[in-house]
């Protein structure tokens, strides 16, 4: 079993039936139903924070009682935060979040090699992205 990482971006075109990605994420979730989906706390609150400002409360509960259950939490550590944060600082003039920074850190940590994710920050960290994201910033 493959443990893919799932990105912010995902979860939010997961619900997002406007978004024309909408249908690629869907397929996608589909596709890895055998694999062990991993994210981080970080990533859930951000897209908890993003999913209730643009696509309201039933997306939101959505994602709680639905989409987030079926997703492993990895924890981070103080020692995980300390290193993306230096990372981060290091790449103040990109425009990659700190978020992406903890989950490229992670995955790197963990041997996570495959994220789905709809940014392109990952693919320039090595990370094969699902549905393919292009190229990025993190490093």
């Amino acid at each position: 079993m493959t443990r893919v990482f799932v990105d912010t971006s995902a979860l939010i075109t997961f619900l997002d039936e406007d978004d024309p990605r909408h249908a690629a994420v869907l397929a996608t979730f589909a596709a890895l139903a055998d694999d062990e989906l991993v994210t981080h706390g970080y990533v859930v609150a951000e897209a908890l924070a993003v999913t209730r400002r643009r696509l309201g409360l039933a997306a939101t509960i959505a994602l709680l009682d639905e989409v987030l259950p079926a997703i492993e939490l990895v924890p981070v550590d103080g020692a995980l935060h300390a290193e993306a944060l230096q990372r981060y600082r290091a790449a103040l003039p990109t425009a990659t979040s700190f978020v992406d920074y903890v989950s490229v850190t992670l995955m790197k940590r963990d041997g996570i090699t495959t994220a789905l994710v709809l940014d392109s920050d990952f693919a320039t960290a090595g990370v094969q992205t699902l549905p393919n994201a292009g190229s990025g910033a993190v490093a």
